[in-house]
This record gives structure tokens, C-alpha cells and sequence, in this order.
């Protein structure tokens, strides 16, 4: 797939948002993005090599940083579509705090650092419905709105074995319950149900036997009844 629709020369548009900057320049489903104002997107590494986190940081960031320097001018993306390339004009137009990018890796991985989502195409490929796909994106999206990278990189928060022991351990699972809470929320009001959605950690390797002591989330069966609460809530508002 990844030769047969050029997605080895750039990111593919998987969907358009009505109305958005995107689809008033006319981009569609299926584009490959190829340059910005004649500068190459930065290239994507093999799908065999690990996922790192500065890599997947230092390439978003270039592609937001080509994306953003004319302001609100209009930028040039070049892009390939039904074996031809082709230019179009785009006027970006600043709303999320956060933006999603699909890292291709075989690693199973989701990662937020307070500006950026990554998710790979490992995980990708372990979840079955756009639920289960809004679950994980809405849990790191909550990290970033609730500035849990601030509070991991703090000094009560330890590296190593010690991140989840003691105090630190504490403090990272309230953020992983905040983020679980607000993910639900975020869910609710997208339109995704937040259950089902959450169904995907008994295939993730939920145990179901309450929190372990080196576990940075609770159990897959904790959470899930979580979810199921925070949809309660929702209801008698």
C-alpha cells in the first residue's frame, strides 16, 4: 500500500474537515503530500527502525515550522494525486492546541509532549474501530490540554524504575485518570463512544488483576469502568 499510493514520498490525507483551510484549497482524501512553498516535506524513516521520540518531535516540528512561517499568508503545497503532481494554495488558520501524526513504526505506541500526538502504525494496526482510534488519540490530546508534560518533567516525578514507586507513582497515574476522564469528554462531544472505544485495552494487555506496582495505569478493567462513569455523568447533566 505504502508503494502502490506513493505514501513513500509523503504524508497521505486520510480526511478533510469541511469548511477547513484544507478543503477550501481543495485537498482531498488520497493526496500525497509532497512540499511546502517548493521546500521537500522531511522524510519519513524506514518502517523497520524503532520509534523515537526526538526523531518523531524534530520532524513535526519542521513540518509545522514550513506550515506556520507565512502566518496567515497563503502557502503552496505540492502534492501528488492519481499519478500527477500538482500545486495548491493553502491559508492555515490556528485552532488545536495539539496536532496528531501517525509514526510509522512496528512499535505498539501512543505518545503525547505537551505540543504533539504520536501514534504509530503498530498500534494502528492493533485497533479495529474509529472508537477505539478516537480513545487513544483523545487520552494524549488530554495529556497536552491538561499540561501533563509539565508535571512529568517536574521534579516529584522520577525516571527510571522509580517513575511509578512511591509518590511518583501516584502522581503518574492521577495524570493517566485525569487524562482517561478527559478523554472521555473529549469523546462524548466528538461524537465517539467512549466504552467502546476503551474496549481496545483488554486486547492491549489489560490484565484485569487492579493496579500493579510498576504499572503507570490502572487496570484495562478500572479503566474501562471509568469510561462507563464519566458516560453516567454525562447522562443526568
Amino acid at each position: 500500500m505504502i508503494a502502490g499510493h506513493a505514501l513513500d514520498r509523503g504524508p497521505g490525507v486520510i480526511v478533510v474537515v469541511p469548511g477547513s483551510p484544507a478543503a477550501t484549497a481543495g485537498l482531498r482524501p488520497g493526496d500525497v503530500l509532497l512540499a511546502i512553498d517548493g521546500n521537500a516535506l522531511p522524510a519519513e524513516t524506514a518502517l523497520s527502525v524503532p520509534f523515537d521520540a526526538a526523531r518523531a518531535h524534530a520532524r513535526a516540528d519542521m513540518v509545522l515550522d514550513m506550515l506556520t512561517h507565512t502566518g496567515t499568508g497563503v502557502s503552496t503545497i505540492s502534492l501528488w494525486r492519481d499519478g500527477v503532481v500538482s500545486t495548491v494554495g493553502m491559508a492555515p488558520l490556528p485552532a488545536c492546541p495539539s496536532r496528531v501524526h501517525l509514526a510509522r513504526s512496528n512499535q505498539r505506541n501512543a505518545y503525547a509532549d505537551g505540543r504533539h500526538v504520536f501514534l504509530t502504525t503498530g498500534l494502528l494496526a492493533r485497533l479495529r474501530t474509529d472508537d477505539e482510534l478516537a480513545f487513544v488519540i483523545a487520552h494524549e490530546m488530554a495529556h497536552n490540554i491538561l499540561h501533563h508534560a509539565t508535571i512529568m518533567r517536574g521534579s516529584d516525578v522520577k525516571h527510571g524504575l522509580g517513575r511509578t514507586l512511591g509518590r511518583s507513582g501516584r502522581i503518574v497515574r492521577e495524570t493517566e485518570r485525569a487524562a482517561d476522564a478527559r478523554a472521555g469528554d473529549l469523546m462524548i462531544d466528538a461524537g465517539f463512544d467512549p466504552v467502546a472505544g476503551a474496549g481496545v485495552l483488554d486486547r492491549l494487555g489489560g490484565s484485569g488483576l487492579g493496579i500493579d506496582l510498576f504499572a503507570a495505569h490502572d487496570s484495562a478493567a478500572s479503566r474501562i469502568a471509568a469510561m462507563r462513569g464519566v458516560v453516567d455523568a454525562r447522562r443526568v447533566r
